[in-house]
């Protein structure tokens, strides 16, 4: 008997579980509260978070899936929100998936009956029930937005609004704003309204700034093989000395640019805190269309905000881009699932193992989280399937427990960014999970070799290994230029020396790289510890 899954979402990651799912024979039922697919690039009018404007921080070739590619004659360049629904769409008719999706059906509760998942669903004003073997939670984190709790918000006459609502600047015309955080979709919002009235933000620390372009070529066109080589510390001081490098000697070096180097060096970690892959808004504050106040807020009055400094700004309207937070309550077991770092992968509860899983919480610093959520749902697929099994809940318990130090240690400045990891780690762990980690070292193809350990960390690097995407796969990768210079290539290599010199003998290792291969094909049959 064919087993019965249960997608709840039609997003980037409920479209490419569904597929995974389906490639595998397994019967397949997503239930998308909305009318159309998407997540939460649809636009705020169809329930989705995109305004109008929306341009991708993330490249076409790293927000695309590895099975299903642009156009090789496109170059890399980062696609407008109309141009990424009309790619889903594209892959919604090319895998046939409408088919398995339910528009316009919410799901009110779901739990657990006898290892069987127990789902109520709304539609048309109308509930009915259904049982499941599996459930698959793809609707990502985006959907609940967090408010900081302002003292005096009772006093405050203004507005206070959620980025998450914005749609247009021009409702913010001749008002005095105040921002509160700035995240990569707040960067767009603070650009465009300080093109149309005065825009203050605060902010407990600038951000960590990735120029969108780089020497003509997209920000994550150098996230490599080379880069990760070099290891958190080695990566940190590159990233110092480049800073400095460009303060002192770079020629016709552009004021915006500038700026992002002196953030750079006044911080004692790169790789510490999230990559904020959007610079649309630093020409801004260098023209003084927007003040960036490094403070935050102590209390609202009437109208004003008083920050912790003690400085009052007046304000017609309060913007926060302050993120969101996981809200699972309609789940009787959404409790355990709430912080994602108590997952296996960010994905697989101990306690319940594939029976109840969630895709999309694994966000990369850089890179795509459609290729991390595709990596996922490959894994979770083959699961279901049987084709692989599940560690032991002993060995789990251990592999999270190394996990969240890990990345822990390594973003010990976004520690509140519960979902974050790092792109080049958890596609190569997941990889060795799956069963598809390339060969970077390919004598008999030494354009291959290049490509791959200079070029950009593809999702389509695991597709080498099936029959089916092998040659589109390296004739893609062998087609996208090097970002990197000579010049460039070869202080890299001079840092993996000084701060990874075994990666020249063992490779590149992750703490994990021992449990992948000596525990998991040995694991005990995994049991369910929560019925």
């Amino acid at each position: 008997m064919r087993k019965k899954v249960c997608v709840v979402g039609a997003g980037p990651s409920g479209l490419v579980t569904i597929k995974e799912l389906v490639e595998n024979n397994i019967d397949v039922t997503c239930f998308e509260a909305q009318d159309t697919i998407g997540g939460a690039f649809r636009s705020v009018q169809k329930g989705g978070r995109s305004y109008d404007s929306l341009e991708l921080t993330v490249s076409n070739y790293f927000m695309a899936y590895s099975d299903f590619m642009p156009n090789t004659h496109e170059s890399r360049k980062y696609w407008k929100v109309n141009e990424y629904r009309a790619y889903l769409d594209s892959y919604v008719e090319k895998h046939e998936l409408d088919q398995h999706i339910l528009f316009s059906h919410e799901i009110t509760s779901a739990s657990m009956r006898e290892s069987k998942v127990e789902v109520k669903v709304t539609h048309a004003q109308k509930e009915f029930t259904e049982i499941f073997d599996y459930m698959i939670i793809c609707t990502g984190s985006n959907f609940t937005p967090k408010f900081p709790d302002f003292e005096g918000k009772e006093r405050f006459e203004g507005k206070i609004i959620h980025s998450s609502a914005y749609k247009k600047s021009d409702e913010f015309k001749g008002k005095k704003v105040v921002c509160v955080g700035l995240g990569e979709s707040g960067a767009d919002v603070v650009h465009e309204i300080g093109q149309v009235t005065s825009c203050k933000v605060l902010v407990p620390d600038y951000p960590n700034i990735i120029a969108r372009w780089i020497s003509g070529h997209t920000n994550d066109a150098y996230t490599s093989y080379c880069f990760y080589a070099m290891k958190r510390k080695g990566i940190d001081a590159y990233m110092k000395l480049k800073a400095k490098f460009y303060l002192k000697y770079g020629r016709n070096v552009k004021d915006s640019d500038r700026l992002i180097q002196e953030w750079t060096l006044g911080r004692e970690s790169f790789m510490g805190k999230f990559f904020t892959k959007n610079d649309i808004f630093v020409q801004d504050v260098v023209n003084g269309k927007v003040e960036m106040i490094k403070d935050t807020i102590k209390l609202l009055t009437k109208n004003e905000v008083i920050t912790k400094s003690g400085k009052k700004i007046e304000a017609d309207v309060i913007l926060c881009n302050t993120g969101y937070q996981t809200c699972l309550k309609k789940y009787t077991f959404g409790e355990c699932f709430m912080d994602p770092r108590s997952l296996f992968k960010q994905m697989i509860h101990p306690e319940f193992g594939s029976k109840l899983s969630i895709i999309g919480w694994a966000r990369p610093s850089q890179g795509g989280l459609p290729a991390c959520s595709e990596m996922q749902a490959r894994y979770m697929a083959l699961l279901i399937s049987g084709k692989k099994e599940l560690p032991s809940n002993k060995q789990l318990k251990e592999e999270i427990k190394q996990d969240k130090a890990y990345y822990d240690g390594m973003f010990y400045h976004s520690k509140r960014l519960r979902s974050l990891v790092s792109y080049h780690d958890f596609m190569i762990t997941m990889a060795e999970l799956i069963g598809c980690k390339p060969k970077i070292w390919n004598w008999n193809d030494l354009k291959l070799t290049l490509k791959m350990f200079f070029g950009s960390h593809l999702p389509y690097f695991y597709r080498i290994t099936d029959v089916y995407h092998k040659e589109n796969s390296i004739n893609l990768i062998k087609s996208l230029p090097i970002a990197y210079s000579f010049r460039r290539s070869l202080v890299v290599l001079l840092f993996i020396c000084l701060y990874n010199p075994l990666f020249w003998l063992i490779g590149y290792k992750l703490p994990s790289s021992k449990f992948y291969k000596n525990n998991i094909t040995k694991s005990k049959p995994w049991k369910l510890a929560r019925p």
